[in-house]
């Protein structure tokens, strides 16, 4: 028995590190697909095997080392809740995010003991680039749960599905939002909001660039703790990322182009204000608003050091393409992707 299943990878238009304040945030999939595939076995002697393409690199364990490692994350990421750990030393190496995912899948569907029988094979590779903030670890719990899913034909609703990934991702970030594996699951342009029905939005086509600044030096985590530590209770700051995010909304509703080009440079200079972006960023884009005419910000959790930011969302009517090579930063056209969480039979 093999399954194969497939997600997007997230931008996140306006709302990153807002959402976790109550405020909406608006994310879209894009054209950068995720890929696992699950492979079972039935045989006396249960094991774990796996290959992760991205990092070269592949594992095998016995179901005792599997759920061995897999408390011991768990233990750290209990520490890092009492504040006795930093969130970057929860999970240490890729594999661990998939044994947690593992873990977490055979804890809420306990009444199936997945992993009890046989030998099993998980494989993954992402064209979606790692650490860039375009949510590489919620398509990595995504696209696995997604696939274990399947293979056991559980019945699962997305909200379900979207619970289960965040109660996962909160061991990478520290905090989900659940805005990343939201926007897998559901795809295409969303307005989120935590405990908030989630809000599609009909999108005209943008004259849009993704641009790989290179991976932050800050993790996620610590980024969000960060801003938290700053910024946490400073009500006006998030009510005017809330005004930025709806008036974003509301300018791809009506293609009002001009609007959205001024939304996207407000949560630019906001992002600025909590921290988040390098001074070589805040150079480059002022640099694409100057020889482009582009609005332009930063998409993921930032950087608080170093000189990389993950990628960049740029607003233009001209490929900047030019302008990123002087800096070393690869640029791309942006699809918008209409289809998220898909899984099958192979």
């Amino acid at each position: 028995m093999k399954t194969y299943c497939s997600v997007p990878a997230k931008l996140i238009l306006s709302g990153e590190h807002a959402v976790l304040y109550q405020c909406p945030a608006l994310s879209m999939a894009i054209d950068l697909p995720t890929h696992c595939w699950t492979e079972h076995h039935p045989n006396h002697s249960p094991s774990l095997h796996f290959e992760l393409c991205d990092f070269a690199q592949k594992h095998t364990l016995s179901l005792a080392e599997y759920r061995q490692q897999a408390q011991k994350i768990e233990a750290r990421y209990q520490s890092f809740v009492h504040h006795q750990f930093p969130i970057q030393n929860v999970l240490t190496q890729p594999i661990e995010l998939i044994l947690c995912t593992l873990h977490h899948f055979e804890t809420h569907f306990d009444h199936i003991q997945p992993f009890d029988t046989g030998s099993w094979s998980f494989k993954i590779q992402s064209d979606t680039p790692i650490g860039r903030g375009l949510g590489s670890s919620a398509a990595v719990i995504v696209s696995l749960l997604g696939a274990l899913i399947k293979y056991h034909s559980l019945s699962v609703c997305p909200k379900e599905l979207l619970k289960l990934a965040q109660q996962i991702e909160a061991r990478q970030h520290g905090h989900s939002s659940g805005i990343d594996p939201a926007t897998l699951i559901y795809a295409g342009l969303l307005q989120y909001q935590i405990n908030q029905a989630i809000q599609p939005i009909i999108s005209p086509p943008l004259n849009a660039w993704l641009i790989d600044t290179g991976t932050p030096e800050s993790s996620t985590g610590e980024c969000v703790m960060a801003v938290k530590s700053q910024h946490q209770h400073n009500l006006a700051l998030w009510q005017t990322f809330r005004t930025t995010t709806q008036t974003i909304a509301s300018a791809i509703q009506h293609s009002e182009w001009h609007n959205l080009q001024k939304g996207i440079l407000e949560n630019h200079q906001l992002l600025i204000q909590i921290g988040v972006v390098p001074e070589q960023i805040q150079t480059f884009i002022a640099a694409l608003h100057t020889q482009y005419d582009a609005a332009a910000k930063i998409c993921g959790a930032g950087s608080i050091t170093g000189k990389q930011a993950g990628v960049i969302l740029c607003l233009s009517n001209s490929n900047p393409t030019e302008l990123c090579h002087t800096y070393g930063y690869h640029c791309r056209a942006i699809t918008l992707q209409q289809q998220g969480l898909t899984c099958e039979f192979i």
